[in-house]
């Protein structure tokens, strides 16, 4: 990461402006994100489908495409990182850097980490800096020394949301059927299901997911952001660099 290359006003935020900053980002960003979202979630989605018709059972697909949310963050914080620092990048390079996903610590997220609450926070530590171990714990002890509270609400937050638009987007199709064909679809989903009621849960799994995991990751991404901001200066650090800029240029037309 070079700082010069920050697309983004560079200053201290309040942890609260900064996630409001990253949603904004998510905002803008939306169609880059969702493409790359696509690509990688996309894949598992049609696995976790074949998984529930096969055995005739939601839990596994959904269980796989739930767990399987590490991946797509750290899609996602590629993906936003470079637009951050003023490039793009395309979903075939992007699945050339997933290659390499478990020097990102993927492993470790899909494991023993994959409960902890402050993943946002913490994932451009192993995304994009790749630091060796020892120097690794010590920049995720310092970052999470402020902000990490802030960052576990974040996921609680968003948690909340996603199981909001799941329930609205099953209750939608519950409003748009004719009363005859919803009576029968209620019977389905109380009796314990059937294939219809497990593809359209897991179909609102996915989009609840689509919608809001770049909202959390952006918002975690700009909350370390602020955080490097805060610990070394970069704030002044690039304002001394445009101030030699125009000293330079003053000098060179005299």
């Amino acid at each position: 990461m070079r700082i010069a290359d920050l697309t983004l006003a560079v200053r201290p935020r309040s942890p609260y402006e900064a996630m409001d900053l990253g949603v904004r980002l998510a905002q803008t960003e939306w169609a880059l994100l969702t493409r790359a979202w696509l690509a990688v979630a996309g894949p598992v989605f049609l696995l976790a489908l074949l998984l529930t018709l096969t055995l005739d059972n939601m839990l596994w697909g959904w269980l796989l495409l739930w767990w399987c949310k590490p991946l797509y963050d750290m899609a996602l914080l590629l993906v936003l990182s470079r637009r951050v620092f003023g490039s793009t990048l395309s979903v075939r390079e992007l699945w050339r850097l997933l290659r390499d996903s478990a020097g990102m610590g993927l492993i470790g997220h899909l494991l023993w980490r994959r409960f902890s609450f402050s993943r946002a926070y913490a994932l451009p530590v192993w995304v994009l800096e790749q630091l060796p171990d020892n120097e690794r714990r010590a920049r995720l002890a310092l970052l999470q020394r402020q902000h990490n509270g802030k960052a576990q609400w974040l996921h609680i937050v968003m948690a909340h949301f996603d199981s909001f638009i799941q329930l609205t987007l099953i209750s939608i199709v519950f409003w748009l059927l004719p009363d005859s064909l919803r009576s029968g679809l209620w019977e389905m989903f109380s009796s314990g299901g059937s294939e219809l009621t497990y593809l359209l849960s897991l179909g609102a799994s996915f989009v609840a997911m689509l919608i809001i995991e770049p909202f959390y990751v952006a918002a975690g991404f700009a909350l370390y952001l602020n955080r490097r901001t805060e610990l070394e200066a970069w704030d002044l650090e690039l304002a001394f660099r445009h101030l030699a800029g125009r000293m330079a240029e003053r000098g060179k037309a005299a």
